[in-house]
């Protein structure tokens, strides 16, 4: 009897100890140009930094139900333009990091003219929640221009924090006015406002039209994909160096910059790029990203910011 006791003892530990295991973000690496993110398990994210893509790009992500909030990737340029809906704007791929109109506006990160090559992923977990940090390096031609080193921390709530740094390597780096960039994410198809979506900031303001260009502390954008009500919110962080406007569009693009001042406000401010020199402090951005099921209120969005707010800093 004993002997029976001490097995089922031992059975329930090793059980409790596999529940543990499985509990809060992990990590798996499947292959050299993959990472895949888990939470309590089950996938969260994967990130995609292989060499053969333009730049590292989370795809797919999932709400909590499972729901992929994200549409498809579009991999080649040949494809855009084609008969089929949903095939615009291939450089739209997933959540990613980028801006156009980089050096004389000659370089163009954002339409993938020029390339982020991804040098290093590093990645731990610890508490339940997850640290990844990426290291990329922005090409000019074959010529490295910029080094940057982003840093994303990743709750089991799906709330999502980017720490993203850039320097300059060996000559000054100047950002245009543009509203191409530059935290950025390509929503899933349905959830897009044209079929049935919703847009609303932290103001009240609703309707991607409304919401267009305006700083707020957050934007939140649900739809439904499968029946199922699932929700993006971008957010921004008050330290930032300046208040980001939100490039939310009907057609499903919604990124956050801080580039755009005169595109934003459509010239009735000026506009104010931003130069990088060696050497120097570097651009310093905070954004957050929370992935949740139901509208805005039942997502939980205003609380999310709060812990945002909580919990990162510069």
């Amino acid at each position: 009897m004993r002997a029976f006791s001490s097995t089922v003892v031992c059975l329930v530990l090793i059980l409790v100890s596999q529940l543990r295991a499985g509990e809060g973000v992990s990590f798996s690496e499947p292959d050299d140009s993959h990472l895949q993110i888990l939470i309590d398990g089950k996938p969260f994210a994967t990130l995609n930094h292989g060499r053969d893509w333009k730049k590292p790009f989370l795809f797919p992500v999932h709400a909590p139900d499972g729901t992929n909030v994200l549409r498809d990737i579009i991999p080649t340029k040949a494809e855009q333009g084609s008969s089929k809906e949903g095939t615009d704007h291939f450089h739209h791929k997933g959540v990613w990091v980028s801006v156009d109109s980089v050096n004389d506006e000659k370089l163009n990160f954002w339409h993938e003219g020029a390339a982020i090559v991804c040098d290093k992923v590093e990645h731990s977990a610890q508490n339940g929640a997850g640290l990844l940090t990426i290291h990329n390096t922005w090409m000019d031609g074959d010529k490295p221009l910029l080094k940057e080193r982003t840093t994303v921390e990743i709750s089991p709530s799906r709330l999502v924090t980017y720490y993203i740094s850039v320097n300059a390597i060996d000559k000054d780096v100047t950002f245009y006015d543009t509203k191409e960039g530059f935290f950025a994410v390509r929503m899933a198809h349905t959830m897009r406002e044209m079929q049935g979506g919703h847009a609303v900031n932290a103001e009240g303001l609703k309707g991607t039209a409304e919401c267009w260009g305006k700083p707020s502390p957050w934007i939140d954008y649900f739809g439904e994909v499968d029946g199922k009500t699932c929700g993006i919110t971008l957010m921004d962080h008050p330290d930032n160096f300046r208040k980001s406007r939100y490039h939310v569009r009907n057609y499903g693009l919604f990124s956050i910059s801080p580039f755009g001042p005169k595109t934003y406000s459509k010239n009735k401010e000026d506009a104010s790029p931003v130069t990088l020199s060696p050497g120097k402090e570097g651009l310093r951005l905070t954004y957050g990203m929370y992935i949740h099921n139901g509208d805005t209120e039942a997502g939980g969005v205003a609380s999310a910011y709060q812990q945002f707010l909580k919990t990162s800093s510069h």
